[in-house]
């Protein structure tokens, strides 16, 4: 049986993975939850599934009182990192660049680590998969685009380019101009994927796929990475083979199936998602990027390399969050973004506390208009 810790057990990913855990109980054990703040589900969750122990890390959000789970070890803080230390695979899906102590840590303990945590890789990509090759960590993509490419690769050969698929999102047709009117709400509802707000609103921005760009240009190691828009989101991505053939992943989009890929790996276990039906066209439009450009600025992070992407990401979180509070519209947030890549020096570093420090004063700058 497979000892699984969630690092991040309350949020989406941390909630379909232990669904994924009950359904095939007498394979996987939910060992170790782990959340941020959310004590009273952590609670629940650590009643309902009789882990080994669980941590909580806002030691502000701890009460002694209330986390009383028999025979249930608990830790706060980031005591709770060596919780993890004795399970066979760590689900991260906490978000932000904060974890990305944490994500070190069972770097270079070698683990085997299930990565759903965009920021991290976005923005130190080099320094992670550097120090994973160094402490022989193995990095499991969880990110559905990125799954599809691992599990593509796993056919093996000499890959000649990684294409990610992207919807195109809900205002793909729109202008410019129509863009300007759209709301927080309505930017939040993703067409095909159940998602949180921020990352909604990033796929309607495409500064999504950007972000993705990025991650797979560090988790495959290659810089030979592009998109397509595909809006039905059944392929997943693709990749080209120095021959000219082409794999690709076709599933209803789900994600409890790149979850259990990588928590079953290298077996296959059922996950409940629905069969699909070859019942309908498959389609790819065009790009249109005079329109929706974030890829094109996930790109040239790339061709920089450095902090470039840290800076990408930071600004990004600061415009997203000016956008919810209505002080800017859907269209400035990538213009926000290419103005703080374009003034602010890049530089290489192999320092996780520097682009910790940069990322925290590049969204504080753009969310204060001071770049």
């Amino acid at each position: 049986m497979k000892k699984i810790a969630i690092f991040g057990s309350t949020g989406s990913i941390g909630k379909q993975a232990l669904d994924f855990i009950a359904a095939n109980e007498n394979e996987f054990k939910a060992d170790v939850l782990i959340a941020y703040d959310n004590l009273e589900l952590l609670i629940e969750q650590a009643k309902r599934f009789k882990p080994r122990a669980v941590g909580l890390l806002n030691e502000a959000c701890w009460d002694k009182k209330k986390c009383l789970v028999d025979n249930v070890k608990t830790e706060v803080g980031k005591d709770a990192y060596e919780l993890c230390f004795d399970c066979d695979t760590i689900l991260f899906c906490v978000v932000g660049v904060d974890a990305m102590r944490a994500l070190a840590t069972f770097i270079e303990r070698g683990k085997r680590i299930a990565l759903a945590n965009k920021e991290c890789l976005v923005s130190a990509g080099r320094i992670i998969m550097d120090r994973a090759k160094k402490f022989g960590a193995e990095i499991i993509p969880v990110d559905s685009e990125h799954s599809a490419v691992w599990q593509c690769l796993r056919a093996g050969g000499e890959v000649k380019k990684i294409i990610l698929t992207a919807s195109g999102g809900r205002y793909y047709r729109m202008s410019e101009e129509e863009l300007k009117s759209i709301t927080p709400n309505e930017a939040s509802i993703h067409p095909n994927w159940k998602m949180g707000k921020k990352i909604s609103i990033d796929s309607a921005t495409m500064m999504n796929k950007a972000l993705e760009l990025i991650e797979a240009r560090w988790l495959f190691d290659t810089k030979e990475v592009d998109y397509v828009i595909h809006p039905e989101s059944v392929i997943h991505s693709l990749v080209m083979m120095k021959d000219g053939a082409i794999f690709a992943q076709l599933s209803e989009p789900d994600m409890r199936l790149p979850i259990s890929v990588a928590l079953s790996y290298p077996e296959r276990t059922e996950c409940g998602i629905k069969n699909f039906e070859f019942d309908r066209p498959l389609t790819f439009v065009p790009k249109r990027e005079d329109v929706f450009y974030a890829p094109v600025l996930g790109k040239y992070c790339i061709e920089r390399g450095g902090t470039a992407g840290a800076v990408l990401d930071a600004s990004n979180e600061a415009a997203v969050k000016l956008f919810c509070e209505k002080r800017i519209a859907f269209t400035d947030i990538a213009k926000i973004v290419k103005q703080a890549l374009y003034s602010t020096r890049i530089y290489e570093t192999s320092s996780i506390e520097d682009i910790i420090m940069l990322h925290d004063e590049i969204k504080n700058k753009v969310y204060k208009n001071d770049l």
